[in-house]
């Protein structure tokens, strides 16, 4: 009873891996909502500022051919400052999405985790599997879990180049 009361207090160290990554999923996934949302943003307010600016022009040029360069001046500079600041709009938003998208989470920091959560079972077994004075067939298997385990640790450590390992961002 004590062993289900330990199991449903805490939970497994694969779940705890699973919802990391799950959390970086969702970190980044953000990001490129938030990202193309604001692109998407100043896009319209581009566009809605351009479909002004025509509207304006075509006011004022009705309203300056009317009245003979009256009022035409007014209309010209409210036109201009609208299609002014509706093609800086068109600029900003694809300046924004033309920037890199961000990576992709690689799951390196959660293998690490599901690599220590591997051996710390393997050692604990073993340890206790030594002192219960198990037979040379099982310690020699062991022996060479171990071996072996260090062995991964060692070549996925030496594998990978210094300037890749980027787990606190």
């Amino acid at each position: 009873m004590d062993l289900a009361m330990r199991a449903t207090s805490q939970p497994s160290s694969l779940s705890l891996i699973v919802s990391s990554y799950l959390a970086d999923w969702r970190r980044w996934i953000g990001k490129m909502v938030s990202g193309y949302a604001l692109a998407g943003g100043f896009m319209l307010i581009g566009a809605v500022s351009i479909l002004v600016a025509i509207g304006v022009g075509v006011a004022a040029g009705f309203h300056a051919i009317e009245l003979h360069y009256g009022i035409w001046t007014a209309y010209a500079a409210i036109g201009g400052a609208f299609a002014l600041l509706g093609l800086l709009g068109l600029v900003i938003g694809r300046v924004l999405l033309a920037r890199p998208a961000p990576h992709v989470p690689r799951g390196s920091r959660q293998a690490a985790m599901l690599k220590r959560a591997v051996a710390v079972p393997v050692a604990a077994r073993l340890i206790a599997t030594s002192r219960s004075g198990a037979d040379t067939t099982t310690k020699a298997l062991a022996a060479g879990a171990v071996i072996l385990l260090a062995g991964w640790f060692a070549a996925s450590r030496f594998r990978r180049r210094p300037d890749a390992i980027r787990d606190q961002q």
